[in-house]
Parts: structure tokens; C-alpha cells; sequence
């Protein structure tokens, strides 16, 4: 989490130098008139949560389930950029399944990220879904969209989810997927690697 914030404060320093340096005209320099450029200082302080994550079901004490490891142990990754959300869930019987969800939008009041999942993901490929984030007793958990991704083929319709329908922050071990025709199922909690 040191590492994260030391990130963070480091790339904010540097967008907010980027601006300022941009804000005055330097006589004869050329001013970059990039939009991916502006896109990407605009972004920059958008997504809170990138990082590189291996995930663990739950608090740390969650017992598991059924269908669900304890949460001591690794499940899966999450490698979250400011344009993509790339989710490996790991399963010796199955073998692993990739999601890989570009990102559309990311509203940090509601503290949701929207993402259109590629063709090359294991599943729910063009369909449009999001990641739910909290932060409880210092870690943070994401809760995975379950509310029939399939269906939501616009950016519209999953922006149209009832988050509280669909999670529960509040319940870090069994708020995640409720309603949804699932089993509610733990949030997944980040810790770097």
C-alpha cells in the first residue's frame, strides 16, 4: 500500500507539473496539442485503484464455501492500467479464465469502473459490465459485475445496474453478486504484488 501511495503521489506531482508548465504561453515552444496526451493527464487521476493485484476471496479470515476458496489464498489477479481492467481467475479443474474489460468510465463517487470486455476474453466477449470498489479496514475489495453481462450490450445498460442491487459493500464476505441468480459470493480483496 506504501508503494501504491508513493505512486500515486509521484504521478500526481508530475500531471499537476505537466499542467501548470502548460498553462503559460513559453513564447516560441511548441505546446503539445495531443489529445491522447490531455486524455491521459485527465485520466491519471481518475483511477484510484490501478495497480497490479493478486486477489483473495474475501477478509482474510473468510472460511470459504462450497465454490469458493478461503481467503488466504490466491484466486486470481487483477492488472488494472488507466485503460484496461485484465482479471485472471485461476481453476486447476478448468483451467484459468481471463477477462479483460476496456475501460469506458470511471465514476469515483460511485466508486465504479465501467468496462466493454474483449474478444479475447473467456467470456461476456463485447458485452459491457463493471467492477465495484470499497475500501474497508485498509484493503481494498472489488466486487465484479454478475447482473447478467450478457444482456448489457451498451454502455448505457450497465451504467443503468443498481449497484446496491447487485452488491452490498457493507458485506465484504457474501455482498458480492447478489440478485443476480448467483450464489452472493465474497469481494474480491486486491493486495499488491
Amino acid at each position: 500500500m506504501k508503494r501504491f501511495r508513493k505512486l500515486a503521489t509521484l504521478l500526481l506531482t508530475i500531471t499537476s507539473l505537466f499542467v501548470f508548465v502548460n498553462c503559460f504561453d513559453l513564447g516560441d515552444s511548441k505546446k503539445s496539442d495531443d489529445q491522447n496526451i490531455l486524455a491521459l493527464v485527465a485520466v491519471a487521476g481518475l483511477n484510484p485503484i490501478a495497480g497490479n493485484y493478486n486477489y483473495y476471496n474475501g477478509t482474510s479470515d473468510y472460511p470459504g464455501g462450497t465454490y469458493t476458496a478461503p481467503g488466504n489464498e490466491i484466486v486470481g489477479t487483477y492488472n488494472i492500467s488507466l485503460s484496461l481492467v485484465a482479471q485472471t481467475m485461476f481453476d486447476e479443474t478448468y483451467g484459468n479464465s481471463y477477462l479483460y474489460g476496456e475501460i469506458q468510465e470511471i465514476d469515483t463517487n460511485k466508486k465504479v469502473i465501467y468496462v466493454r470486455f474483449r474478444s479475447d476474453s473467456s467470456f461476456s466477449q463485447g458485452s459491457y459490465g463493471w467492477y465495484r470498489w470499497t475500501i474497508k479496514d485498509g484493503k481494498t475489495y472489488v466486487c465484479p459485475d454478475l447482473s447478467d453481462v450478457s444482456t448489457q450490450t451498451t454502455l448505457a445498460s450497465a451504467k443503468d445496474d443498481d449497484l446496491d442491487y447487485y452488491s452490498d459493500p457493507s458485506d465484504i464476505n457474501a455482498g458480492c453478486g447478489l440478485n443476480s441468480g448467483f450464489d452472493p459470493a465474497p469481494w474480491s480483496r486486491l493486495e499488491l504484488n
